[in-house]
């Protein structure tokens, strides 16, 4: 219905209506489903897709990534990523709730030598797919995953702004 008053609005109200009312939605919960198909992924997609596509003033068969890119605003699945890595910082640098922040443990306590991978996080065996979508296994992994430099941000503010830093360049260099 935002589309029937976007005229209305100039552009950084309609931002900021639409990251109130629809992000707010997309993303709620997400850490839960964020495992869930790529169809419901492309689904979540086309809903940024069109409220960008409100935003820039552009038809339905217009390209959006220009208008993705202008706004700074990373696809989604790039977000999943973005919401779980910030949750793995808060878990690793005691920001999380402890019933989150124990479920992991460094390579280093489980084989008490040190190697270049000890400070990496233990990544717990599943052979299942279901298995390797758990929470503990997902975020583990991601965490291993991220370089260094994002790794050893000070705090959490510094942390998301390297990180939306780095998927942000990640976009612009995908398309």
């Amino acid at each position: 219905q935002i589309n029937r008053v976007k005229h209305v609005f100039n552009k950084e109200l309609l931002i900021t209506i639409i990251n109130s009312l629809v992000f707010s939605k997309l993303f709620y919960c997400s850490f839960v489903w964020s495992t869930t198909s790529e169809g419901n992924i492309k689904k979540l997609q086309s809903v940024q897709n069109f409220v960008a596509r409100i935003i820039g003033g552009l038809r339905k068969y217009d390209h959006v990534t220009p208008i993705l890119k202008e706004l700074q605003w990373i696809p989604v699945k790039k977000h999943l990523f973005y919401r779980d890595a910030v949750l793995a910082f808060k878990c690793m640098n005691g920001l999380a709730p402890n019933y989150l922040s124990s479920l992991f443990t460094t390579r280093e306590a489980v084989s008490r030598r040190t190697t270049r991978q000890s400070n990496q996080l233990n990544l717990p065996l599943f052979t299942s797919a279901k298995g390797q979508k758990s929470f503990k296994y997902r975020i583990a992994k991601l965490w291993n995953e991220l370089p260094p430099v994002i790794k050893l941000c000070g705090s959490i503010s510094v942390f998301k702004l390297n990180l939306k830093k780095k998927l942000l360049r990640q976009f612009r260099m995908d398309q």
